[in-house]
């Protein structure tokens, strides 16, 4: 395969652009406006749980954010502001965001399985000035507004007959119906915030990335080369908008490209994704680990549709004997990608390399480099090291908005310093061995520990408590809470049923400690600190 320089690499990335980074650039335009003007271009299909099937072109999208855009204007919305969204695989969240980047509004996706608290903390920190949520999480934006200082504007997206609709909400498809189609355009460059997504980390409040409008150019080189995808695929985005691989890496990046998408609104169900991928002809699917575990468990009975040509995965670790059993099941291989939201996707299963034969990832994406350090950015030569990637030309994020010190502290000279660990193989290939700060990645959801701790803090039952990963089958990892008890606490059964319904509630369904252990102490070193490693178990 022919070696390109990084240099070479970015200039063919950017030649595939309409607008020049440097000067006005919008992300509206280039992941939609640019193919408008083709009435016939298919950008998403949404397949509902009921059979039902929406087409949306490139024209509809546009016309649709121009409306929404106009109803933003309205209701006081200027440039800057933030607009949150509560949404999850439907149109109405790409609607919203198209609309908040083409009038230069800062787009903050909410994951729809976040509890008030969380909601709450993530209203605050990105000074939201609205939120757009669909009618099934209208009562969690409900009680999350109590804890906040100021107002919200609340768009909903109603239900049947008006469901979900409060005093003073707007109606999201109404108020879009009776609007023009001549939102504000705003002038933007590469450089302008676009998007606020929330990453888990060690602290209680999650971290702001800030992504600018050139953000989704970050992960064009990951497309091209891992995907491999052009404008004849079709391609099942599984992942929520929510989080930035569901919004960014297989949803704007792949627009920007004008490759069509399918999203599904139901709830994870294996036959309902195999049913589909062979009705729609889908061509590549796009998905976490621990869903592929269970869609292969479905496809031994009925195998893959024939038009299916590709795979990738990414956001936890994939294990060996999955990408081998879809391999032999499916003739092509899984190919495994790993990214952050401040970077963008760097390591992967690239076309043309070996693919995941001892659960490694084969090499850096074009584009970028990629180096192991240690905790002072020293080159780490063998052995386990920090991931590190020198500053690219194009980065998915530019800073942390409520933690700019913090991002300061990732960086070492020209490198920004990740907590993931890895190890450099034989063959070449990079090993991944977790994350250095503890942070749990579980069925592709980044769990931070202290959050999680906090909340159950609250409980009185609770003295003190630690929070790591446990591993699971199924789920790549599960969170694990090693409580000590106080002398309030009922009985073992009693509480371990009240700290998981907490945290459902407060945080998340995602990030509830499926294990519940119960200690006289925790592990501490002598100057107090917990000893998070001396819980994890040893393998």
């Amino acid at each position: 395969m022919e070696q390109r320089t990084t240099d070479e690499v970015w200039r063919q990335i950017t030649e595939r652009l309409n607008q020049d980074s440097d000067h006005r650039f919008n992300t509206f335009d280039e992941v939609c406006g640019k193919w408008a003007h083709d009435r016939s271009k298919l950008a998403l299909i949404v397949r509902h749980p009921d059979g039902s099937t929406e087409h949306w072109t490139y024209h509809r999208l546009a016309k649709q954010a121009a409306k929404a855009s106009r109803m933003f204007a309205e209701a006081g919305l200027k440039p800057g502001d933030r607009v949150a969204a509560m949404l999850t695989r439907q149109v109405e969240a790409w609607v919203t965001a198209l609309a908040a980047w083409r009038s230069g509004l800062v787009y903050v996706p909410l994951f729809v399985g976040f509890g008030a608290d969380a909601v709450a903390d993530r209203l605050t920190a990105a000074k939201a000035t609205a939120v757009v949520v669909d009618h099934r999480w209208r009562d969690v934006v409900d009680e999350a507004s109590e804890r906040l200082d100021a107002d919200l504007d609340v768009f909903t997206v109603a239900g049947g007959r008006g469901a979900g609709l409060r005093r003073g909400d707007i109606s999201f498809w109404a108020e879009i119906e009776r609007a023009a189609p001549d939102g504000p355009v705003a002038d933007t460059t590469g450089d302008t915030p676009a998007t606020l997504m929330f990453t888990s980390g060690t602290t209680s409040t999650p971290k702001g990335c800030i992504l600018p409008h050139s953000a989704f150019v970050a992960l064009m080189p990951y497309a091209l080369e891992v995907f491999g995808v052009d404008e004849n695929d079709l391609v099942f985005a599984t992942s929520d908008p929510g989080w930035s691989y569901g919004l960014y890496t297989t949803g704007a990046t792949l627009m920007a490209l004008g490759v069509p998408r399918i999203v599904y609104t139901g709830d994870f169900d294996p036959k309902a994704w195999l049913r589909l991928m062979d009705e729609e002809e889908v061509t590549f699917i796009a998905g976490a680990p621990s869903a592929y575990r269970r869609v292969l468990e479905a496809a031994r009975r009925t195998g893959f549709p024939a038009s299916l040509r590709g795979a990738n995965t990414a956001g936890e670790p994939l294990d060996r004997e999955t990408a081998q059993k879809w391999s032999e099941l499916a003739g092509f291989p899984l190919r495994d990608g790993y990214g952050l939201t401040e970077v963008g996707m760097v390591l992967g299963d690239t076309i043309g390399s070996p693919v995941n034969e001892h659960g490694t990832l084969s090499g850096t994406v074009p584009g970028f480099e990629v180096a192991l350090v240690d905790d002072d950015g020293a080159p780490v030569e063998s052995g386990r090291g920090r991931v590190a990637v020198r500053r690219p030309p194009f980065q998915l994020s530019i800073g942390y908005a409520n933690a700019p010190d913090a991002w300061q502290r990732r960086w070492i000279d020209d490198w920004f310093v990740t907590d993931d660990l890895m190890e450099r193989t034989e063959q070449g290939g990079w090993r991944f061995y977790g994350r250095a700060d503890d942070v749990i990645v579980t069925s592709g959801y980044n769990v931070g520990p202290a959050e999680v701790e906090s909340t159950l803090l609250e409980d009185p039952g609770v003295a003190e408590v630690a929070v790591v990963a446990a591993p699971d089958a199924s789920r790549g990892q599960i969170v694990r809470a090693v409580v000590v008890k106080s002398r309030e606490a009922p009985s073992d059964d009693e509480l371990i049923k009240r700290l998981q319904d907490r945290v459902r509630t407060h945080i998340g369904r995602h990030a509830y400690p499926r294990i519940v252990e119960f200690r006289d102490e925790l592990p501490r070193t002598a100057t107090g600190k917990l000893r998070r490693a001396s819980l994890r178990p040893t393998e």
